[in-house]
């Protein structure tokens, strides 16, 4: 009998590694930080001890095929589409860590680009038996792009800020990041692969570096408990986008602004 694609709803997969100090300072170089800290900021964990797919077990668009953790989804274009993590410890290095991830759910819907299909990540990561990070990742799978496709609506981002940064992504930053994450995703470095099979006017910006960029333009001095982000329309290389942020009660909330003026990703920060 054929597997259907909610037989993966349950799944889990688990690894124990040591938290590389490398892992860290490979991104603090791409997010041009002067040093490497000591311990994980806030969603660094996305660049440490990362799936090592072998080259034979690599699908078409740079992700491992699926239906092994992930569900054999059809739909040929990934993103990944929203966050929302706890920060319960911080996660230091050189310390040996546990990855648990469970697939909590798989939805399907119709979008206005036809049907879509929302797989929600469960991950928790602990040191020394204590639970550090608790995130639930938002996986969107999409159908291939047709001729004369229109893409979604703008929305326009808030003007009134508390804080602002101008984050310029070029092909070489976007590869970087690429390798600090160990991600092959090709819209993020392959121009001819990212125009011409997947129909976008350039490389794709990570949203994880969205999300990065926008908790780096925080000020410093506050000790952020929870992030939660949602991406709203992708950003491109060689237009600058800002970071930008307003303080809240208990918290901030985060916008990405594109160069034309259009809302990229929203965010929420609480603090401790």
């Amino acid at each position: 009998m054929a597997e259907r694609i909610e037989d993966w709803i349950g799944r889990e997969r688990r690894r124990i590694e040591v938290l590389a100090p490398g892992d860290l300072a490979r991104l603090a170089a791409v997010l041009d930080r002067p040093e490497a800290p000591l311990e994980a900021p806030p969603a660094w964990h996305w660049a440490c001890a990362t799936q090592t797919a072998r080259q034979s077990d690599i699908g078409p668009d740079g992700h491992p095929r699926r239906g092994g953790f992930m569900p054999p989804i059809e739909a040929p274009r990934r993103m990944f589409a929203a966050g929302d993590m706890r920060l319960e410890a911080p996660l230091a290095a050189g310390v040996e860590t546990e990855w648990i991830e469970r697939i909590a759910s798989i939805t399907e819907k119709i979008g206005q680009s036809g049907p879509l299909t929302f797989v929600e990540v469960e991950q928790r990561i602990s040191q020394v038996g204590k639970l550090c990070v608790a995130e639930t990742q938002t996986i969107v799978y999409r159908p291939a792009p047709t001729p004369g496709e229109a893409a979604p609506s703008p929305v326009a981002a808030p003007d009134e800020a508390d804080w602002r940064a101008t984050i310029t992504p070029d092909a070489t930053m976007l590869m970087r990041f690429s390798a600090a994450t160990f991600n092959a995703h090709r819209i993020h470095y392959d121009r001819a692969y990212a125009t011409e099979v997947e129909g976008y006017p350039g490389l794709v910006v990570h949203g994880p570096l969205i999300a990065l960029s926008l908790l780096e333009a925080i000020p410093p001095g506050r000790a952020i408990a929870r992030f939660s982000f949602r991406a709203a329309r992708p950003l491109f290389d060689g237009a600058p986008f800002e970071a930008r942020g307003k303080l809240t009660g208990d918290g901030a909330d985060l916008w990405a602004r594109s160069a034309e003026g259009w809302l990229a990703m929203t965010a929420r920060v609480g603090f401790a």
